[in-house]
């Protein structure tokens, strides 16, 4: 019997809405704790998403939605939001396990933190697959009308990771932290590359609303920025953050499946700056499936021992060699 309170919405949607938001490239709200918390495994979950954890097929996905204008738009705004908020979990997540970092980490817990910087780099890739068409004409503008400051310093998980995922990692780490620092290294060169991509000529939407605007109290900020990728914070059972995100996971590996990093009718492969065609970014988009299952693991404390940072799968089909994201440029 799963641990779900079933009169939380996560409880619900796990009873009685099987499809992640109801409909094709739907949405769902995320509910967080304010600070992280460990996520525990639960037997229901498990079975339910036995195909995640890799302890059962991978069914087929198939999306049925039409592929038009508004099609795309629907799709690129799910990666967004849907990115976006696995990024968060990430993050609390990282900044949990840096937060015990008071012994010398074993290498399994190592391995396990490379992968979590890396699906952060993925995550990236992920969000800022949309063309520049649609980031500038629908995402960029929602930003702004948010708050024309609207910035990804303001994400209330990213302060406590942001020292590590610049490369101070805990002493704890030292002498078992060198593949960490170049995850948080290749880390960087993603997002620079991707500021490229999308806003190759135009500064951030905080640099642009400078003078414009009166600074607002640090918890405003990012009490704004939650609710824009609708996040919202209360005490959380471990069981509900676990549930949370394996339904996002699987939703983007099912949208993976289906279109590939960089849809056939609405790509932005060519829009590529030359860092992202770097060989280590590059290897990174085939893997995105394989890696979100370690991921799934990793937190629901399954994962096996032999398992190291994922690399490119040699069955990985061609059409997932697709991908590029940000967070709040």
């Amino acid at each position: 019997m799963s641990a779900l309170d079933a009169n939380s919405a996560t409880g619900l949607l796990e009873a009685f809405v099987p499809e992640y938001g109801g409909r094709a490239y739907g949405l769902e709200p995320l509910m967080l704790p304010p600070d992280p918390v460990r996520c525990d495994a639960d037997g229901q979950l498990m079975r339910r998403y036995a195909e995640l954890l890799g302890q059962g097929p991978d069914p087929d996905a198939e999306s049925d939605a039409p592929v038009t204008a508004d099609w795309a738009e629907r799709l690129f705004w799910f990666r967004w939001i849907t990115g976006h908020q696995v990024t968060f979990m990430l993050w609390q997540e990282l900044g949990r396990r840096a937060a015990e970092a008071a012994v010398a980490a074993p290498p399994d817990d190592t391995a396990a933190m490379g992968r979590l910087v890396r699906g952060y780099s993925a995550m990236l890739l992920y969000t800022a697959s949309c063309t520049r068409d649609v980031y500038l004409r629908i995402i960029r503008p929602s930003m702004a009308l948010h708050h024309p400051a609207f910035s990804g310093a303001w994400a209330r998980d990213y302060g406590p990771v942001r020292a590590l995922l610049r490369g101070r990692l805990p002493a704890a780490w030292d002498g078992r932290s060198d593949a960490l620092s170049e995850e948080c290294a290749l880390n960087e060169r993603v997002h620079e590359g991707i500021a490229a991509k999308l806003v190759p000529d135009a500064p951030s939407l905080l640099q642009s609303a400078t003078g414009n605007c009166r600074p607002l109290p640090r918890d405003v900020r990012a009490a704004l920025f939650d609710t824009y990728f609708l996040t919202f914070r209360a005490p959380c059972a471990p069981e509900e953050i676990a549930a949370q995100l394996l339904r996002r996971l699987r939703a983007v590996r099912h949208d993976l499946a289906a279109n590939g990093l960089y849809p056939a009718s609405a790509s932005s492969r060519d829009e590529k700056p030359e860092a992202l065609r770097a060989p280590r970014i590059e290897e990174i988009e085939p893997a995105v499936p394989e890696l979100l299952g370690h991921i799934a693991r990793d937190f629901l404390r399954h994962s096996s021992p032999e398992c190291t940072f994922p690399s490119p799968s040699t069955r990985t089909a061609e059409h997932s060699m697709e991908g590029s994201g940000c967070h709040g440029a």
